[in-house]
This record gives C-alpha cells, sequence and structure tokens, in this order.
C-alpha cells in the first residue's frame, strides 16, 4: 500500500462529504456503508496486508483512530439522512476534522514504523 495514497484518499473524504451535504455529489453514500472501516484501501490494507504490522507501536492507535474516522463521517451522512445539513456541516468541521487529522497522524507514524527496514 502506498502511505501517500492513504492519506489523500482520508484528506478527500472532507470534500466528498461537503458536494454531498451541499447536494453537488455524484456519490450515493450511505450511512450504513461508510461506518465501515473495511471497505477503503486503507481499510483493506489494515486488515489484510497491513496485519503484518500488528506488532508495531503505531498499529492498533491506526486501527481505532481509522474506526473512529469512518464513524465520525457516517455521522454526518446520518445528518444529511434526517434533513439536517446545518448539523452534518457542525460535525464536518468538528468531530470528523479531529477523527481525520487523529487517522491522518496515525498513518504517518505507521509509515514511520514500516519503512526503518
Amino acid at each position: 500500500m502506498n502511505f501517500e495514497d492513504a492519506i489523500a484518499a482520508h484528506i478527500k473524504w472532507k470534500v466528498r462529504l461537503n458536494q454531498f451535504i451541499d447536494g453537488t455529489s455524484t456519490e450515493k453514500l450511505a450511512s450504513a456503508t461508510v461506518c465501515k472501516d473495511n471497505l477503503c484501501d486503507l481499510g483493506k490494507w489494515i486488515y489484510g496486508d497491513g496485519a503484518q504490522y500488528k506488532s508495531a507501536p503505531h498499529y492498533q492507535d491506526l486501527v481505532k483512530k481509522h474506526a473512529n474516522f469512518h464513524v465520525c463521517a457516517a455521522d454526518v451522512v446520518k445528518k444529511v439522512e434526517t434533513g439536517d445539513k446545518a448539523g452534518a456541516k457542525g460535525l464536518l468541521g468538528a468531530a470528523f476534522a479531529v477523527a481525520s487529522k487523529e487517522t491522518v497522524a496515525a498513518i504517518m507514524e505507521l509509515k514511520k514504523e514500516a519503512t526503518k527496514g
């Protein structure tokens, strides 16, 4: 897996969610799917090839932060599904923003460990 691609993909979620909130997205996002942390490329890697790093100090941290990221993203989608676009925008700037930063930081920490060689 390319760590930079994983970081870029997770940063793009903010744009994807903003477009979903604004109604300009061509994607059909569903909270029941978005909440799953094993469907995106990073999640597939974490539970697949990435498991080789499970003894690395930051692996479990990444697992937790990444799962929380998807819960927060799903919460934003859920707000839109119930017609609460203002609430969705609020979550996007608060809980989701924190979860996104934490996930990117965790990816970067695991990258350092994985590339020590």
